[in-house]
C-alpha cells in the first residue's frame, strides 16, 4: 500500500516524472503521524478528535507528562501503529532551549521498530 507524498506544512511532492510522487513502508506512518500530531483539533470538520495540535502548544508550559498523553492519545486512533509494545515519547531540550520530541514505535504495516523526531 501507499500514499501520495505530503511533507506536512507544504505542496504535495511530485516525482521526477512530474507526477505525484509516492511514499510507501514506514515513511507512510511516519507521514500520517506528523500530519496527526501537527493538525490541530478540531480542524476537519468532520472528523472534530483529529490532530494533537503540537505546533499550536508552542509557548505553552505543557510538561512531558501533558504531551505524551496527547500524543499517545492520537497515536491510538492511527492504523499504521502498532498498540503493542506501547510507543515510547522523550522530550529533549536542545542547547538553545528548543525542545525535540523523539518518538519510537512499532509500524504495524512492515513490523519495523521506526523511530521520528519533531
Amino acid at each position: 500500500m501507499s500514499d501520495i507524498s505530503h511533507t506536512f506544512g507544504y505542496d504535495l511532492d511530485i516525482s521526477d516524472t512530474g507526477d505525484l510522487a509516492i511514499v510507501s513502508g514506514s515513511n507512510i506512518g511516519k507521514q500520517r503521524i506528523t500530519r496527526r500530531l501537527c493538525t490541530n483539533p478540531g480542524d476537519y470538520i468532520f472528523w472534530t478528535d483529529y490532530g494533537a495540535g503540537l505546533p499550536q502548544r508552542i509557548g505553552n508550559t505543557d510538561t512531558l507528562s501533558d504531551l505524551t498523553s496527547v500524543i499517545l492519545e492520537q497515536m491510538k486512533m492511527e492504523a499504521s501503529i502498532s498498540q503493542s509494545p506501547t510507543p515510547s515519547i522523550k522530550m529533549y531540550t536542545l542547547t538553545d532551549g528548543t525542545k525535540k520530541i523523539s518518538i519510537q514505535y512499532s509500524d504495524s504495516n512492515t513490523d519495523e521498530t521506526t523511530l521520528m523526531e519533531i
